[in-house]
């Protein structure tokens, strides 16, 4: 054999160690990433136990307290606080891209109602089985639409907006004898999420979540009569751009082109606080007649607006509902800066 033959034969074997230490170290640095995900997963596991617990424990008292006076100290605190806090912005922001703040007071007299109204549905939720047994504090107007809407058995799309306390809405269905599932975004938090889902629960069933799987199940429920609520003053990227509250906004039109689609009825439904700040006007309006989706949701928007200008303050303005949003349009009678509880 000659010299060249050797080293070529050398010079294959070194390549075929050098091959098989980078496929070992492939296999390490894989094996060290899973490693490292698993802690990365265990960690935040922890970490989401750990930060529920730690707000569990903040709201302990709320959980002693009498349900009454739970939902005025909790108000009271998101009234203190609101305008203390970063979140305070998005209010101030949304105001002034409506062309309607009414000036600093009255930025900042929103700001406290906004507040108080985020505290109360915190507590309400935190004390959900107590808001349940309490079916003295809905007042229930328009159920005759509701169970008249149900007896075509094609089930019932109820949209309302994070407005007052939706939760009233399903718990006045249950008392009309209509049990209001749900469409609910999880939070990314997994303990905090399994806490909410118990509470939410409590209103009603099914809860369902959004997403293809959700979708699929919130079908299922409508073709057997039931009927579900849905939340839709959000922004969504790529919603259609219609009028809402003097500017056009992103708004879902799935929901509407879903209920057309099914025959089923498209009912406004709202929960506005009253004066004594723990019962409920729970008003099931005439469903929603439109030729198309987006017709169908303009007028759901119309809803929403006439709603947030009887009580500016009962509406969640921290939302960036705004966001990336068009021209001024004409036709909005909302302002901001009228008194509220």
């Amino acid at each position: 054999m000659g010299v060249s033959v050797l080293r070529r034969r050398a010079r294959r074997l070194d390549g075929d160690r050098r091959g098989g230490d980078r496929g070992l170290g492939r296999l390490c640095v894989a094996a060290r990433t899973d490693e490292e995900a698993g802690v990365r997963r265990r960690f935040s596991l922890v970490t989401a136990w750990l930060t529920t617990a730690v707000f569990l424990a903040l709201i302990a008292p709320l959980f002693a307290l009498p349900y009454p006076l739970a939902v005025r100290a909790s108000g009271l605190a998101g009234r203190l606080l609101l305008p203390l806090s970063p979140a305070a912005g998005r209010v101030r922001d949304n105001l002034a891209l409506l062309g309607r703040n009414g000036g600093p007071r009255a930025a900042r007299r929103l700001t406290a109602q906004v507040g108080d109204s985020f505290g109360r549905v915190l507590a309400e939720y935190i004390r959900m089985g107590g808001f349940a047994a309490r079916p003295g504090l809905l007042h229930v107007h328009g159920g005759d639409a509701l169970r008249a809407a149900l007896k075509a058995g094609r089930g019932a799309i109820i949209v309302s907006a994070h407005f007052g306390n939706w939760e009233a809405i399903r718990l006045a269905g249950r008392g009309l004898g209509v049990e209001v599932g749900i469409i609910y975004r999880p939070f990314n938090n997994p303990a905090f999420n399994a806490v909410a889902l118990g509470k939410i629960a409590m209103a009603g069933g099914p809860v369902l979540y959004k997403g293809a799987a959700g979708l699929k199940q919130m079908v299922r429920h409508l073709r057997g009569g039931g009927a579900i609520l849905i939340l839709l003053d959000q922004r969504l990227g790529d919603g259609a751009a219609l009028p809402f509250m003097g500017r056009t906004a992103h708004t879902a039109t799935s929901v509407a082109a879903l209920a057309q689609r099914m025959g089923a009825p498209l009912i406004p439904a709202v929960g506005q606080r009253r004066a004594d700040g723990l019962s409920f006007d729970v008003t099931f309006e005439p469903p929603i007649i439109a030729d198309a989706p987006d017709a169908a949701m303009r007028a759901v928007n119309a809803r929403f607006e006439a709603w947030i200008d009887r009580a500016p303050g009962q509406w969640f303005w921290l939302h960036r509902r705004w966001k990336w949003a068009g021209d001024p349009v004409s036709g909005s009678s909302v302002t901001c800066s009228s008194a509220d509880t």
